[in-house]
């Protein structure tokens, strides 16, 4: 019965007019304990989404990659006095689901629940042992371990995974970013469960936690339920700053050769980060660009004019300090050559003369009108607001997307790429060297 009504809850979007995600209000508060609570009330269904948010990704790894991804994940293998198959028997029980990711900054558990008691109550308990006391059994670590590796075995067979992993390395070396939030099976081996729980008790603190709740719950129920999931959190410490990425310096192309008909091409470069002066002129120009889909410059002038690649996009990934922005394309192995003049070229001529009026107006109001279907469920409002904790973002940064998108001018656009962006960007080739291609 349980299961049924969840899958009734889940079907369930919450759809917004323009009107009403323009007005989406973000309450914030600080628990007793010291997280940060960010809260939007959600009353059109019966159901609540939490996500604890902590600054525990591979940026804090150290010399030991891969031990962010295994301590979060080992948060639903277990936790109190329940081994993992118990602990998933009780949550299956309420018909709730958990969920973990690690990234490179942040690591987070997030629940979906209907919102009655006998459903609530039981989810909410679930989440706060996982998070406060996971139990890091043995056999569970040596499971999780496994599954990574066969991860990073997988990812090996894919030129595009191997291209963005190698380029993350090139643009950022030694630097907390440069390393795969996966590891390495070398690093894997040499993780100790003793690794794991200081880990885990540095950096799942209150301290260094962000709590996001979205859903039918008045303010008062949402305040005493960020109580109840953050009293057993130990206090704790916020993670230290992440280390400034350094200017840059020679910048490589890297050839990998494959056996392939395909070859995938990165180019990148440090970029933005989430509280960057250059944000809105930067997001605009990229969309422009190559974030667009099939009306950027650079679909249109690498495949729809001369179809020489399968895909090419270009992308920014905001993040603590600048993170990357990359440019990416997908080619046969014989039109690699001129693939790479063409895309080279477009880059230029955008850097020196930013995007023409008929394309900024497209890509502006594309982002605007679009934005309201990348809220329009609680689950999206939910990753919003946790990322808006995260870095520590205006309350009315949703609010006010519009009006800052609509307010970028082409001179803003075509400054801040030439400022920031510039020519010359980090080369990644995978597949056949395009000097004995066909």
């Amino acid at each position: 019965m349980k299961q049924n009504l969840l899958l009734v809850g889940l079907l369930c979007l919450v759809l917004f007019s323009e009107n009403t995600w323009s007005n989406l209000r973000v309450m914030s508060w600080e628990t007793s304990r010291s997280s940060q609570v960010y809260f939007v009330r959600a009353p059109e269904i019966p159901m609540v989404d939490i996500r604890l948010v902590f600054g525990a990704g591979s940026a804090r790894d150290g010399q030991q990659a891969g031990l962010a991804k295994i301590v979060n994940r080992l948060l639903l293998e277990g936790a109190g006095d329940l081994r993992a198959i118990q602990f998933k028997d009780r949550l299956a029980m309420t018909g709730a689901r958990l969920h973990v990711d690690s990234l490179r900054e942040m690591a987070f558990i997030s629940l979906r629940t209907l919102k009655g008691e006998e459903f609530l109550t039981e989810a909410v308990e679930l989440l706060a042992l996982a998070a406060s006391k996971a139990r890091f059994d043995s056999k569970e670590i040596r499971r999780t371990i496994d599954q990574i590796r066969l991860e990073l075995r997988l990812k090996e067979q894919s030129l595009s995974a191997v291209a963005d992993a190698k380029l993350w390395r090139e643009i950022y070396g030694d630097h907390p970013y440069g390393s795969s939030p996966l590891g390495n099976d070398r690093s894997l081996e040499g993780i100790t469960r003793k690794d794991l729980l200081e880990f885990y008790q540095t950096y799942y603190v209150n301290k260094n936690l962000v709590v996001a709740i979205v859903g039918d719950l008045h303010e008062s129920e949402a305040e005493s339920l960020a109580e109840s999931i953050t009293a057993a959190l130990p206090l704790g410490e916020p993670a230290p700053p992440i280390p400034v990425v350094p200017s840059s310096g020679t910048v490589r192309e890297i050839k990998i050769p494959r056996d392939s008909k395909q070859t995938h091409i990165r180019l990148g470069k440090p970029g933005m980060t989430r509280n960057d002066p250059d944000y809105f002129p930067l997001l605009v120009g990229n969309h422009v660009l190559g974030g667009n889909s099939l009306v950027s410059i650079l679909f249109r002038e690498i495949r729809s004019k001369r179809g020489l690649s399968y895909s090419t996009h270009s992308y920014f990934v905001p993040m603590e300090v600048p993170g990357p922005f990359v440019v990416g394309m997908q080619t046969e192995s014989s039109n690699t050559k001129r693939a790479m003049e063409v895309l080279s070229d477009t880059l230029k001529n955008f850097v020196d003369e930013g995007p023409s009026d008929k394309d900024l107006k497209l890509a502006k109001s594309n982002l605007i009108k679009g934005f309201p279907n990348r809220i329009d469920s609680n689950q999206k409002i939910l990753g919003y607001i946790a990322m808006i904790g995260f870095y520590g973002l205006p309350l009315d940064y949703l609010e006010t997307f519009g009006a800052k998108v609509a307010a970028v001018g082409r001179v803003d656009v075509k400054s801040a790429f030439s400022r920031r962006i510039g020519y010359d960007f980090s080369t990644v080739i995978v597949g056949k060297d395009f000097d004995l291609a066909d």
